[in-house]
């Protein structure tokens, strides 16, 4: 398979696993109104949780035959937009000053210069 089919595909598979995440964040969060339990946010929120989970290790497959086998790079991808989606989707990012947004765009693009290099690293090595 070609390194832009698997590119495209970990990019599909990362957007839907951390956003799904990113869902069930924020539903455990609404799981407990007033310290009792709600169902069907708690239900929901695992359900988004598993889907996110498995999106997640179909997508270490294609990551790794992109050269990224360390697990913390792996993770990084999920974990930025995870983080990104939990902003958007509870709309908190609008309360960011100008300062955290841009130090957050620094993030995302530090972590995918980390991702790149690693992964051009290894394929060399």
């Amino acid at each position: 398979m070609s390194s832009l089919y698997n590119a495209a595909i970990v990019i599909v598979l990362t957007l839907i696993s951390g956003l799904l995440d990113a869902r069930g964040f924020l539903l455990a969060s609404k799981a407990w109104p007033g310290g009792s339990l709600d169902i069907r946010s708690a239900g929901l929120s695992v359900l988004c949780f598993g889907l996110g989970l498995s999106s997640y290790v179909v997508a270490v497959r294609f990551i790794q035959a992109l050269g990224i086998q360390g697990v913390a790079l792996q993770s990084s991808l999920w974990f930025v937009v995870t983080a990104i989606g939990i902003a958007v989707l509870d709309t908190s990012i609008l309360n960011w000053t100008r300062t955290q947004q841009v130090i957050g765009v620094l993030v995302a693009i530090g972590l995918g210069w980390l991702i790149a290099t690693t992964a051009a690293a290894e394929a060399a090595g």
